[in-house]
């Protein structure tokens, strides 16, 4: 009978068995952080939205319209002199058509200035602001002479361009200073926050109310 080269095979049984239970344990271990990592995450939810309303008088929402139709009529004279200019550039019309449809932009500026000068609905909170803006409309129909000096200009046709150019940039200073009526306007009202009441005393004017809303949000963290 064979005599057994290892009489001691069974030594190396202890040694796998150990062995496979610290293989095991350190699975066991990675599959649990995960779970652990997820149980400590937490997400903050953004609070719901809220409403704020602002409430103008009477007289100062009726001029906030007023405001709107002064916008609309300068960008009515701003596409008129832009469409003529644009028609004499191309010869499109002759020079007395030009002159002419000029000088009939020039008219109505005139007259809306008179219109804006004159305005008998200002608010006596905005009557500072609205001396401003009368300042500048004041400047646009001498800016329509100038586009006429230059279109009768014996020259290359800068003068008029550079008028032209002039003129647009007087509109922009205007719809600024409408655009500063509003802000000043906007200050007049009283505000109030969701679920607040606001009422009107004896011998106050009606009010206007104009509700914006606002919504905060809080960005979600990760806790360890």
């Amino acid at each position: 009978m064979p005599r057994n080269p290892d009489p001691k095979h069974g030594r190396w049984i202890l040694p796998l068995i150990i062995l496979a239970m610290v293989v095991l344990t350190i699975v066991f271990v990675t599959s649990l952080e995960p779970a652990e990592q997820e149980a400590g995450t937490t997400t903050t939810l953004p609070p719901p939205s809220t409403t704020t309303t602002t409430t103008l008088p009477t007289d100062v929402a009726a001029f906030m319209v007023t405001l709107d139709v002064y916008e609309n009529q300068l960008s009515a004279f701003q596409a008129d002199v832009a469409a003529i200019n644009e028609d004499w550039e191309g010869s499109q019309i002759t020079f007395d058509e030009a002159l002419d449809s000029f000088d009939g932009v020039r008219a109505a500026i005139t007259s809306w200035e008179d219109g804006v000068a004159g305005a008998s609905d200002v608010p006596a909170q905005l009557a500072e602001a609205h001396v401003d803006l009368v300042l500048e409309v004041e400047k646009l129909a001498p800016a329509v002479e100038d586009i006429i000096a230059g279109l009768e200009a014996p020259d290359d046709g800068s003068l008029r361009r550079a008028a032209v150019t002039a003129f647009h940039d007087q509109v922009d200073v205007i719809l600024a200073a409408i655009d500063t009526v509003r802000a000043q306007a906007e200050t007049t009202g009283t505000t109030t926050g969701e679920g607040e009441t606001s009422t009107t005393g004896p011998g106050e004017e009606p009010t206007t109310s104009l509700t914006t809303s606002t919504t905060s949000t809080t960005v979600p963290t990760t806790e360890g």
